[in-house]
This record gives structure tokens, C-alpha cells and sequence, in this order.
């Protein structure tokens, strides 16, 4: 699933690759690399090589280009 699709299938119409995200769970940040069929996300944090599969509204905060908190998701 692309990420115009998870866009829309998640309500979360501020995603997009490249976007800055910090996942709350392992205190990891990284970038949105893409969508996978599972309607997840893609992300490749920072210092690794390869993208792991994340759900987008689990323990996740998402940053603008400036660096500021767009959306944050807890559970």
C-alpha cells in the first residue's frame, strides 16, 4: 500500500516520505521510507541500513520540516 492510500485508510493526511518521526517505544528516530501492504509504515532510523515496519499510530510523534511536533500518538 502506498503512502497516499495509508493516508487516507489512517486519517493521517500529513504523512510523507522523508518525514521525521520518533518512535516512544525504543526512543529511536528515523524517517518514513515508505508504506508496505499491511497499511504500515516503513522506517529507516537513524544508523541503520534497512526499514522496519512500524504501525503508524502506535507510540509514535511526527515532526515538520522545522522540526516541530505535528502529531503524536500514544497508544
Amino acid at each position: 500500500m502506498g503512502l497516499s492510500k495509508i493516508r487516507k485508510y489512517r486519517c493521517m493526511p500529513f504523512l510523507k516520505r522523508g518525514m521525521r518521526v520518533l518512535h516512544t517505544h525504543n526512543n529511536r528516530y528515523g524517517r518514513i521510507s515508505g508504506g508496505n501492504l499491511s497499511g504500515n509504515l516503513n522506517i529507516t532510523f537513524d544508523g541503520d541500513k534497512c526499514s522496519l515496519h512500524c504501525h503508524p499510530k502506535w507510540k509514535m510523534k511526527y515532526f515538520n520540516d522545522k522540526g516541530e511536533l505535528i502529531a503524536e500518538y500514544n497508544d
